[in-house]
C-alpha cells in the first residue's frame, strides 16, 4: 500500500510538471535581420528578462530574418502573424506621422544614448504618439537609437563636387542631408541595398557603418566618408500585437516593458562601440575611410544648424501635424535634459544605461495607460 501511495505521489507530481509545461506561452518575435549586431543581442536580452520575470511561464522565441521582413512586421502584428516584432515608422509614414516625426528629429543631437533617452521620454509621454499605434493594431515599448550614420561607396566622395549626380540610398534626415549636399537621394528597404549597390542602381548607401558587415555592404562598398550625419530614432524594436497584449497577464505586460529599458539600452550602445572600432580600422571591414574636405564639413554643420526648422514646416505643411513647432521644441528640451542625464552614468556600459532608461521613463510608463 505504502509502495502504491508513493507511485501515486511520483505520478501526481510528473502530471503537475506537465500541466506547468503546456501552461507555459511562448510568443513570436519578429525582426527583419539575420546576422549577429547589437540589435539582436538586445532583442535576446529582452527575451531574456520576460523569462525570468516571469519564472518561464512566458517564453519568446524570436524568428530573425524569417517569418516577417521589416515592411511585413507592421501589418503582421496588427493581423497577428506575429506576437511582437521589431517595426520601423519610416516604412509606414502616412499611418504613423508622429514616429515619424520623431525619426526626423535625428539631428537634434549627436549622442545616441542621449538621444534614446530623450526619444523614448518624448514617445511615451505623447498621447497622439501612442494612438496612431495603437490604431494600427500595436503597442508600443519604447525605441532604440542606432548611429551615427555616415555615407558608404563604391567611388571616392568627400568634395562637395563629388556628390553631384551621386544616387544615395537614405531617408528622412539622411536624404535631406543627400540633397543638400548635392546629390539625389532614393528610397530603398534595407534588404535591397546590396543588391542595388552591386547592379549600379545606387552609388551608395546612408546608414549605420555596422551595415558594412551585418548587410555585407562592405563587399559592394569601396569608401566611407568620416562626416557623421545624425542619428536614426526610429527603431521600434519590441511592438507588440494588440490581440496579444490584451491576453497577457499584468507581470507579463511589466516585465516587456521593463525589459525594453535594457534591450534598447544594449543596443544603442552597442550601435556607439561599433561605429568606433569601424572607424578605427574600416579597412577590415571593406572601406577605406574618408576625411571630408573643408567645404563637406561646413555644409554639414549649416545643414544640423536649419533641419529643425525644415523638420517643423514638413510635418505640419506636408504630413499635417498641426502641433509639430510645439512637438519639435518640447523634443529640443529633452534633448538637452537627457545630454545632462547621461554626464551622470558610464555610457559604454549597458547595464547602466539600462538603469537609467528604467529610473526615469520604463518604471513610470502604467501598463494599462498602454491598451
Amino acid at each position: 500500500m505504502m509502495f502504491f501511495k508513493k507511485e501515486m505521489t511520483a505520478a501526481l507530481a510528473v502530471l503537475a510538471l506537465s500541466a506547468t509545461a503546456v501552461q507555459a506561452e511562448t510568443l513570436r518575435h519578429a525582426i527583419g535581420v539575420a546576422a549577429v549586431s547589437g540589435l539582436t543581442d538586445g532583442t535576446q536580452a529582452w527575451a531574456d528578462y520576460i523569462k525570468e520575470q516571469t519564472n518561464g511561464e512566458v517564453e519568446v522565441k524570436i524568428y530573425a530574418g524569417s517569418l516577417l521582413n521589416f515592411t511585413e512586421t507592421f501589418t503582421g502584428l496588427r493581423d497577428g502573424i506575429a506576437d511582437s516584432g521589431f517595426v520601423v515608422p519610416a516604412y509606414h509614414r502616412a499611418e504613423l506621422p508622429y514616429a515619424n516625426l520623431l525619426s526626423d528629429m535625428g539631428t537634434a543631437g549627436v549622442d545616441p544614448v542621449a538621444m534614446a533617452g530623450a526619444a523614448n521620454e518624448f514617445t511615451f509621454t505623447c498621447a497622439p504618439c501612442l494612438a496612431e499605434f495603437k490604431a494600427n493594431g500595436q503597442i508600443f515599448l519604447g525605441t532604440t537609437v542606432t548611429g551615427p550614420y555616415y555615407m558608404y561607396n563604391q567611388e571616392p566622395i568627400k568634395a562637395l563636387a563629388d556628390f553631384q549626380g551621386a544616387k544615395l540610398r537614405a531617408f528622412g534626415p539622411f536624404a535631406r542631408w543627400a540633397d543638400a549636399m548635392g546629390a539625389s537621394a532614393v528610397s530603398m528597404g534595407s534588404a535591397d541595398i546590396y543588391e542595388g549597390m552591386s547592379q549600379g542602381h545606387i552609388d551608395g548607401n546612408i546608414h549605420t557603418l555596422e551595415t558594412l558587415d551585418t548587410l555585407s555592404t562592405g563587399e559592394v562598398a569601396d569608401y566611407a566618408l568620416n562626416q557623421p550625419i545624425a542619428v536614426f530614432t526610429g527603431n521600434t524594436m519590441f511592438n507588440v500585437s494588440q490581440m496579444t497584449w490584451a491576453g497577457l497577464s499584468d507581470q507579463t505586460k511589466r516585465a516587456m516593458i521593463d525589459g525594453a529599458a535594457l534591450g534598447h539600452a544594449i543596443a544603442t550602445v552597442d550601435s556607439v562601440f561599433q561605429a568606433t572600432s569601424i572607424l578605427k580600422d574600416s579597412e577590415a571591414h571593406g572601406v577605406e575611410l574618408l576625411e571630408p574636405d573643408a567645404d563637406v564639413k561646413a555644409k554639414s554643420e549649416a545643414f544640423r544648424t536649419s533641419d529643425m526648422e525644415t523638420v517643423v514646416n514638413l510635418n505640419r505643411d506636408t504630413y499635417g501635424i498641426s502641433d509639430a513647432e510645439e512637438q519639435v521644441a518640447h523634443f529640443k528640451k529633452l534633448v538637452t535634459k537627457w545630454e545632462e542625464l547621461v554626464k551622470t552614468i558610464d555610457t559604454s556600459d549597458p547595464k547602466s544605461v539600462g538603469d537609467l532608461y528604467l529610473r526615469e521613463i520604463f518604471s513610470k510608463v502604467d501598463p494599462a495607460s498602454l491598451s
